[in-house]
Order: structure tokens, then C-alpha cells, then sequence
């Protein structure tokens, strides 16, 4: 008799027994490890929004105290959100970050800098021992420990960030803009009249683009056109200049894909270009509507070049002899009909080659150390059909017209210059809509507003109630909630003027 004694090793190589429960804790540790990294990375980016905030404060309230005899070093602590300084201002309400000690420098910013950034001469502070020469700038550089929250388990505990501003010293005007402003000109904007846009003209007989053509003079009224120190602007170097473009786009350089009015053939245009042949239209007094071409033709959305004409005089009032002034002529009329920008309709609203136009312009025409701003402002969601979007050239698609202007901005704010600034938008939802959008779109029209502004939103998107037509008293969630459309540009222009953030690369 034979005993059979194979041996159990084929057996136990190729058997699958067992094999899940090693793989299941290898998953679950893979997805743990996907959760940690999803909530603490956004913690952590809540967080740093927060710490630039701060950090912006501070040197904001050190800058406008050093021409004075306050400590602007005790000044900068106070609105730096740091308990290990006493600040009394700023302090985060979430307990996971914690500010450590700024660090706080001065500097004398002199020669082309200083005359680009339009700063004061540096002055001498007794409470402030460097540098030597004096000072008319201040940097702030601010750090966080943030505490995690599933990245502990791996042996994370805490995230450190750091943020860095500088401002200049108040007393000479605050730094150059250079504002492109992209206005929603479709016909839903020239329809009916908003009795409440406006707090300090009649409250009657305004359209919703009168109401914003308002509010775009009250921001010339606010602004520098030149330096404070001179008497008539003239030839002499502009501080903040402002340009206007308009959505729907005027005529295209190619016939084919004119949808409204008469447009004959006319040389390449670009987006930085002016073409004089279709802007003054929308200028002009007596007004006449201008050609408008299809989003997807190469559209000329610029109305205005940036210009500082607004004023003759940082005292002076605007000046009526400005095509700018003229674009934005609200209460104005000629023949019977109001002047300013016209509302001509015909293409729906769609608010992604504007933007991209708008910063295409900001790059081309960007000055060293002067603060690139771009201001939209719609009242509807972006919907267009695709006969609107039709044309020559294809460059957007039909579907999803609310994310591609929430990208395309997003590029914008993410670009830097050569300087190392970037474009500020402001977003202003004019009425604009809690549902919309088109197929494809994940967004509502006030999610598309509040995506298109800069962070933080309290700071940079502002929602106004329309009343005219269908429209209701819409505010959008998360919005700066302002009820008159002319305070928003005079709060804006506040913001510009008195915060006087300057560029880190200054110092």
C-alpha cells in the first residue's frame, strides 16, 4: 500500500482565501488618507484666506499711520488678528488657526518706484528707529499654525501658513488702478425703470443701465485722474485710468457674422484694439445703436480705451468733453432718447469673452507697480442660444456658459504680471437671478457672479436688487447686500483709495 503525500504548497499559493482582508485595510486606509487631504486642504485654504486678510489690515493700518505721530508698528499689531501681540482686531473665531508674531519692516521707497506708485516723500518717525531716511511704505508678514483634522491620524498635526502685504504711507493718494469696467449692455438692462438704484438723483424714470451708467460717475468722482499736487492734469501722467467695454460685443471684423445693424468689412480687429468705425456709436450724442456681432466672430467689446480725461483736475468735476464721461451720460438725452452706452439686445448674455477681452487688455496695457482691476456687472445669467453664439470663429461653447465665465475669470485673477500683481475683480450682481443657466452648467446666475469675483467675497462681490420687469429683490447669498446700485461703485472706489495695498515687490 501506497500513501499518497502531496505536498500542500500548490495549493496554498493559488487558493484566493483571505486575500479581501488584506486589501479592504489598504482601501479604507487609501480613502481615509483622500479624506484627510480633501477637508484639511480646505481648511487650510479657508484659513490662509483669512491670514491675507489679516495680514492686508495690518499693513493697511500701519501705512495710514505713518505720516503720524502714532506708533505705526503698534498700530500694524493691533489689526493683525495675532493674540501673541494683543491685536484687537482681525482675530480669527476659528479655534484650529492660531497667529503667530508678525513680522513687521519699514521701508523708504524712493526714485521711479515712488513716483509710479505715487507715495509720499518717506518721512522721519520717532516711534519708528529704520530705516535712517525715513519711511512711506510698510510690510507686514504674518504666519499660522493650523491645527488638522484627519491628517492627524497619519501623524499631521498642524499645517503652517504665511502671508505677506505691503501698503504705502497715506498722504499723496493711494496707489494707480488701471479699471477696465465690463458692463452688461443687453436689452434686459434697457427695460423699464429701477425706482431704487440710486440715492442721490430722482428716483424715477432710470433704466437698470442708466442706474449703472450712474454708478460708473460716482466711481470717476472718487478716483485720481492725476497727481493731487497739480492743478490741471494736461499731459502729465496719469494715476488712475479707467476703460469701458460692453457685452454683447460691437461689429466683427468679418460681414458674416453680423447679426444687428449695418456693418461693412473693416480691417482685423483685436480685442486690445480700438476700432473707431463701431465704438463712438455708443458714445455718441445723439445716440444710435450700434452694430453688434455674434459671441463666437471675434467681437469688439471695447468702447473706451483706458483714459484719465475724466477730470481735467484731482478737484475738478467730470469733465462733459470726455468720451468716457460721454459713454457713461445717464440722464442725458438728445432727440428724446437718454445718451450713454445703449442697450441694443439681440445676443443674449454671456459673460466669458468679455472677461477674457477685459484681462487680454489689463496684460497689453499693464503699468509696473500700478494695480490691474477689473469691474462686471451684470443683471442676467449667460444663456445664449447657439445661433447667438454663431460666427466665423469658434471659440466658446453653447453649453455650460456659466462655468466657462467662472473659469475664464478665475484665469484672469491667476495671472501675474511681470511685477508679480495680479487683476482684482470686483463682481456686482445687478438683480442677477438664484436659477438659470444653461445645459451643462452646475452654477446659478448669482453662483456665476460670486465665482467671477476675487476672494474674499466680502470684499470684492456686491448684490443689488432689481425692481424693474420680472425682476424681484434677489440678493445673492454671501454677497456684500447694498440696496443702491451708486453706492456699491462709491464703496468700491473707498476700497481702491484708502486701502492702499502696494505691490511686495516694491519694497
Amino acid at each position: 500500500m501506497k500513501l499518497k503525500n502531496k505536498s500542500r504548497a500548490p495549493r496554498m499559493r493559488f487558493s484566493e482565501c483571505g486575500q479581501s482582508m488584506v486589501l479592504i485595510p489598504l482601501v479604507l486606509l487609501f480613502l481615509l488618507a483622500f479624506a484627510a487631504l480633501t477637508v484639511d486642504m480646505g481648511n487650510l485654504y479657508f484659513c490662509y484666506t483669512k491670514l491675507v486678510s489679516a495680514t492686508q489690515a495690518a499693513a493697511d493700518a500701519g501705512g495710514q499711520a505713518i505720516p503720524t505721530p502714532s506708533d505705526p508698528n503698534l498700530i500694524a499689531k493691533q489689526y493683525s488678528g495675532s493674540s501673541a501681540v494683543s491685536a484687537l482686531y482681525n482675530i480669527p473665531t476659528n479655534n484650529n488657526m492660531v497667529l503667530g508674531t508678525p513680522t513687521i519692516r519699514f521701508a523708504c521707497v524712493s526714485g521711479s518706484v515712488q513716483t509710479s506708485l505715487n507715495l509720499p516723500p518717506c518721512i522721519i518717525n520717532p516711534n519708528v528707529a529704520t530705516p535712517s531716511t525715513g519711511e512711506n511704505a510698510i510690510q507686514v508678514t504674518e504666519t499660522a499654525t493650523v491645527t488638522t483634522f484627519f491628517a492627524r491620524l497619519f501623524g499631521v498635526n498642524t499645517l503652517n501658513i504665511a502671508a505677506t502685504a505691503t501698503a504705502g504711507a497715506s498722504g499723496s493718494g493711494a496707489i494707480p488702478y488701471n479699471i477696465m469696467v465690463v458692463l452688461d449692455t443687453t436689452a434686459s438692462m434697457g427695460s423699464g425703470s429701477d425706482t431704487g438704484c440710486l440715492s442721490s438723483k430722482p428716483s424715477t424714470g432710470y433704466t437698470p443701465e442708466q442706474c449703472a451708467q450712474y454708478g460708473i460717475q460716482t466711481l470717476m468722482t472718487e478716483l485720481a485722474p492725476c497727481a493731487q499736487s497739480l492743478s490741471s492734469c494736461g499731459s502729465n501722467p496719469a494715476v488712475d485710468q479707467i476703460g469701458l467695454m460692453v457685452f454683447p460685443g460691437l461689429c466683427s471684423d468679418s460681414a458674416t457674422g453680423v447679426t444687428t445693424g449695418n456693418c461693412p468689412a473693416a480691417t482685423t480687429l483685436t480685442d486690445t484694439t480700438l476700432n473707431p468705425t463701431y465704438a463712438p456709436p455708443d458714445y455718441a450724442c445723439p445716440p444710435t445703436s450700434p452694430p453688434i456681432a455674434a459671441y463666437n466672430n471675434d467681437p469688439e467689446y471695447l468702447v473706451i480705451p483706458f483714459s484719465h480725461d475724466y477730470r481735467t483736475s484731482d478737484t475738478s468735476g467730470l469733465n462733459s468733453s470726455s468720451n468716457l464721461v460721454s459713454a457713461t451720460a445717464a440722464g442725458t438725452t438728445s432727440g428724446g432718447k437718454p445718451c450713454g452706452v445703449q442697450t441694443p439686445g439681440g445676443e443674449g448674455t454671456f459673460y466669458a469673452g468679455a472677461i477674457q477681452a477685459a484681462q487680454d487688455y489689463l496684460t497689453e496695457y499693464h503699468r509696473p507697480h500700478v494695480q490691474d482691476v477689473m469691474i462686471v456687472l451684470s443683471d442676467g445669467d449667460a444663456t445664449s442660444s447657439a445661433a447667438q453664439m454663431g460666427g466665423s470663429v469658434t471659440h466658446y461653447s453653447t453649453t455650460a456658459e456659466c462655468q466657462q465665465a467662472v473659469t475664464v475669470a478665475n484665469a484672469a485673477k491667476s495671472t501675474a504680471q511681470s511685477d508679480g500683481t495680479k487683476t482684482v475683480i470686483y463682481s456686482i450682481s445687478y438683480g442677477s437671478e438664484t436659477t438659470g443657466c444653461t445645459t451643462g452648467d452646475t452654477l446659478t446666475p448669482c453662483g456665476t457672479m460670486s465665482g467671477i469675483a476675487s476672494i474674499p467675497l466680502t470684499k470684492y462681490f456686491f448684490s443689488v436688487p432689481q425692481t424693474t420687469g420680472t425682476k424681484t429683490g434677489t440678493v445673492c447669498s454671501g454677497a456684500v447686500p447694498i440696496t443702491k446700485l451708486d453706492q456699491v461703485f462709491t464703496t468700491i472706489a473707498g476700497d481702491l483709495e484708502t486701502a492702499r495695498i502696494i505691490p511686495n515687490s516694491a519694497f
